[in-house]
């Protein structure tokens, strides 16, 4: 129980940021036409910030379903890597609790996770757990608050998104170029291919982005990167 208190007190940092980003994903699902309950529902099921965002924003601007599925495919993809990762480093851990704990690895708990001495199952859960309730959470009270809220503030929401991405990339960027240029390379490769494919843009430009890193990112810059 000590340890499972221990990753719950640990999701705290989380929290504070999951809780405005489920109000921000809130707004645009509520623009994109869910009801509240499927807005709230998509956070409970699928628990993808940036996975839920897409696929709010691709809904809004008309994509299908199979575009829809296949851009967070693509996107999340990287979840399989990181619940191999933690399983691997995690202890007391069987095959019920990897199959319970697999739908909550975030990149936030996985970064808390990898770098935490602690490595026990119930810290994991503890950590995972209050992180995602959080995320839900925040969906929840933006369901209830946006139309009591001003239009500048609401509006405000939508950036939280592109705030992330920011937060994640800018530390990466500063301690490897190769990987800047690669950022750059891949966002201008999705506008340019909005013209050509529509929302089919974001899944080209995702794989295009990555056969272009294998020849000009190194695993050894990564590694130096994240140390």
């Amino acid at each position: 129980m000590d340890k499972f208190l221990f990753g719950c007190k640990s999701a705290i940092p989380i929290a504070f940021g999951y809780i405005p980003m489920g109000i921000g994903y809130a707004a645009l699902a509520l623009k994109a036409g869910f009801n509240p309950f499927q807005t709230v529902s998509f956070s409970v099921l699928v628990y993808a910030g940036a996975g839920e965002i897409i696929a709010a924003t691709m809904l809004a601007n008309g994509a299908t379903a199979l575009a829809i599925i296949l851009t967070n495919f693509v996107v999340n993809l990287r979840y399989m890597v990181m619940n191999t990762a933690v399983y691997n480093k995690m202890s007391e851990n069987s095959l019920l609790t990897n199959v319970l704990t697999a739908h909550l690895v975030t990149d936030e708990t996985f970064a808390i996770f990898s770098f935490e001495s602690e490595s026990s199952v119930w810290f994991y859960s503890g950590l995972s757990l209050t992180s995602w309730l959080s995320w839900i959470l925040g969906a929840v009270i933006g369901v209830f608050v946006l139309d009591f809220l001003p239009v500048i503030v609401t509006n405000s929401f939508n950036i939280s998104l592109y705030a992330l991405f920011i937060a994640i990339l800018v530390p990466a960027v500063k301690h490897n170029k190769r990987l800047g240029l690669l950022v750059v390379i891949t966002a201008i490769l999705n506008v340019i291919l909005q013209f050509v494919v529509g929302n089919w843009s974001l899944i080209i430009s995702t794989l295009l982005g990555a056969l272009i890193g294998m020849y000009i990112v190194d695993d050894e810059d990564m590694v130096e990167g994240a140390e």
